[in-house]
């Protein structure tokens, strides 16, 4: 009763106050679908930000997924090399000291090298597998190009510089009587080659594998693949196969002149058979550790496919690089069709209640807070279409671990 005496002290009459009261209905109507709709897009920003989040925790499962079947490939490829050479090293140490030959003696340590540097590279996979932290945030993976160079360079320091010394020495200083011990050698140089043709057979069995799982072809990952590992393994059974023949050749050929030259020459011809394989183990790896962008043609393939995209207008300074065998950052700067970008945005708002909003502002703060809002609400709907590009290219290229996508 008091509030009606009021209201008909302040509006005069009853009519007036019905009218005002309706107006006030109505505002506070209007102010309640604004906030509805306003809740709404609050919640499904929400939920998109929450499917985008499971979306990549998603992708980083199959990443790590990715990144095990490499590892699981190289540790075979090099455990199954270490039982071969370790078999053969044994071999030929034997062969040895029954003949006395210089070359059977450079091969006796090409498998003890091959063997030693195998472990480096299995304590490599091993290694590259601890968990990123505050000091290494990316990971571990570059470990592998560490101790794949750690192998190139005692291949080259011990295995070629040594072979080659115990050659010229045995040019300078010839003892080699091969004729009651050439059957040895031979059935030895037999076995083994045997044994490291295997070794070779299964090293690049897996290599085929390696490169279609980084999506390339097998001569480009021979030279620029990601994984260093079985490159390494099948490079030492390369060298270990021909070395083989070269030892042969060089026994052979001193048994027949009775000149033992030729088995110091066969000494001289594995070590620089070494030597070149260390050079490229070397390179190869340390083009890796400096850094080196993914390949030209999958990285073409990725700037394609957002050029493609519906909200991209361009995709320009574009970057990559290679964190470890199944890592790759890949970073550019993306300008956005913004009538796109608008256009996603309205159709997650009730446009009506929204110029019902804009209608009701009166003063310029309300406008200032109106634009605020509003500017807002598009930051998030942009910055869901950049998690949305991340998410496509980490899904579609596994290996692509980390995407730093900028606005122009």
């Amino acid at each position: 009763e008091l509030v009606v005496k009021r209201a008909l002290k302040k509006y005069k009459t009853r009519l007036n106050v019905s009218a005002q009261s309706k107006k006030y209905v109505r505002a506070e109507q209007e102010e309640e679908d604004i906030g509805d709709a306003l809740r709404n897009l609050l919640k499904m920003l929400y939920k998109e930000k929450k499917s985008i989040k499971h979306q990549k925790r998603t992708d980083f499962q199959e990443n790590e997924e990715h990144k095990r079947r490499q590892i699981v490939s190289s540790l075979k490829v090099v455990s199954f090399s270490i039982g071969t050479n370790l078999a053969v090293a044994v071999l030929k140490f034997g062969s040895y000291f029954h003949t006395g030959s210089a070359s059977m003696l450079s091969e006796a340590i090409h498998s003890v090298i091959d063997t030693m540097n195998q472990m480096f590279l299995a304590f490599g996979l091993i290694y590259s597998l601890k968990k990123p932290h505050s000091d290494h945030p990316y990971g571990f993976d570059k470990a592998r190009y560490v101790y794949a160079l750690i192998s190139g360079v005692s291949i080259f320091e011990i295995g070629a510089v040594y072979t080659i010394v115990h050659g010229v020495s045995q040019l300078q200083n010839p003892s080699l009587s091969l004729d009651h011990s050439l059957s040895t050698a031979y059935a030895v140089l037999l076995i083994t080659a045997m044994i490291e043709g295997w070794s070779l057979s299964f090293a690049y069995k897996q290599a085929k594998i390696q490169s279609r799982l980084e999506g390339v072809s097998f001569l480009h990952y021979i030279f620029k693949g990601y994984e260093p590992n079985t490159i390494a393994v099948l490079a030492e059974d390369i060298a270990a196969t021909l070395g083989v023949l070269i030892a042969g050749t060089g026994i052979g050929l001193s048994a027949y002149t009775g000149n033992p030259m030729y088995d110091a020459l066969g000494s001289i011809g594995v070590g620089t058979l070494l030597g070149g394989m260390a050079v490229f183990i070397i390179l190869r790896n340390k083009d890796a550790l400096i850094g080196r962008s993914m390949n030209s043609i999958k990285q073409k393939t990725v700037v394609g496919m957002l050029e493609r995209d519906e909200s991209v207008l361009s995709v320009n300074d574009v970057k990559t690089m290679v964190e470890g065998p199944s890592y790759v950052r890949f970073k550019a700067e993306i300008f956005f069709n913004t009538d796109v970008i608008t256009k996603k945005y309205l159709d997650t708002i009730d446009t009506a209640s929204l110029l019902k909003e804009a209608q009701s502002l009166q003063t310029n703060a309300d406008m200032e807070n109106f634009m605020m809002e509003q500017n807002q609400r598009m930051v998030d709907t942009l910055a869901l279409e950049v998690d949305r590009l991340e998410f496509l290219i980490k899904r579609k290229y596994p290996e692509i671990r980390h995407v730093d996508l900028e606005l122009l």
